[in-house]
């Protein structure tokens, strides 16, 4: 019983601080001069109290806009949300803050962390990569506009990861065609994958893939098709034997070769 009256107290004196609160908030909302509710929302800012700063900064955001201070209300109304985690928010903002005032003093800040609240929304490889593609030009277009910033090593490392996350899921989703045998749909996006991604560490693994996804493509098409796929593959192998020659998969590949030529032989006596 003791524990439980504790409890409701606690719970009834939450309530009223957060009324008396916000209470507190409206009264500055409502204050006619405009300096005081601005020099509020920055003691909030600098305090750390984002939401309340946040509150009166979007009143003032209307309200002063074309005035010397739209600027600075705009950029910490932008930056409410990036300390409170509210990225979609904050990338948005941001972005807006930089197309409004590109030769804003907080312009590059702005810029930076538009592009750094698209990469805190990129999700895990296998969903939907939007987030993570705004996010890799968001930082290129921040190293075409500072290239001078101390910033541009870490955006290019930015890049880099975001990258590699894509090859990921477009690796992944060339294997699962292959797996399913939908072969010409695995040729096809391991193809994609080498230009998409010329630098891939992965190379000789999606050339021997596209060999083996071929290989399986002509052993499925019809016989009238089947000595011009089967030499595909042995044109696409000897693509690999001249790029990977010491390979791990040279062995194997050679051997879809020999089986590819033995293949056309026998076709064509038949």
């Amino acid at each position: 019983m003791l524990k439980l009256k504790v409890g409701l107290y606690s719970l009834l004196f939450i309530l009223l601080s957060f009324a008396c609160q916000r209470e507190n908030i409206d009264k500055i909302r409502m204050n006619p001069d405009l300096d005081y509710r601005y020099e509020k929302a920055l003691a909030f800012y600098e305090a750390g109290d984002y939401q309340k700063a946040q509150y009166l900064l979007e009143d003032l955001m209307g309200l002063v806009r074309g005035s010397e201070k739209s600027e600075k209300v705009y950029y910490y109304y932008a930056s409410t949300h990036h300390r409170m985690r509210n990225y979609s928010f904050s990338s948005y903002y941001f972005r807006q803050f930089y197309n409004t005032f590109p030769n804003s003093e907080f312009a590059e800040e702005a810029l930076f962390l538009a592009a750094e609240s698209s990469r805190k929304l990129s999700p895990n490889f296998r969903l939907t990569q939007e987030d993570t593609e705004e996010a890799i030009e968001g930082y290129q277009f921040f190293v075409n506009m500072y290239p001078l910033s101390d910033r541009v090593s870490l955006c290019n490392e930015q890049i880099d990861l975001l990258r590699a996350k894509l090859e990921t899921k477009a690796l992944e989703a060339a294997k699962g065609y292959y797996k399913r045998s939908h072969y010409q749909a695995a040729v096809h996006s391991f193809d994609n994958l080498l230009l998409d991604f010329p630098d891939t560490q992965e190379a000789p693994y999606i050339r021997y893939m596209i060999i083996k996804s071929s290989f399986g493509y002509a052993e499925k098409s019809i016989l009238s098709k089947q000595v011009e796929r089967f030499e595909e593959v042995i044109e696409k192998a000897k693509i690999f034997e001249r790029k990977h020659s010491d390979s791990r998969y040279a062995s194997e590949v050679k051997n879809m070769i020999n089986i590819s030529k033995q293949r056309i032989k026998r076709l064509q006596n038949e």
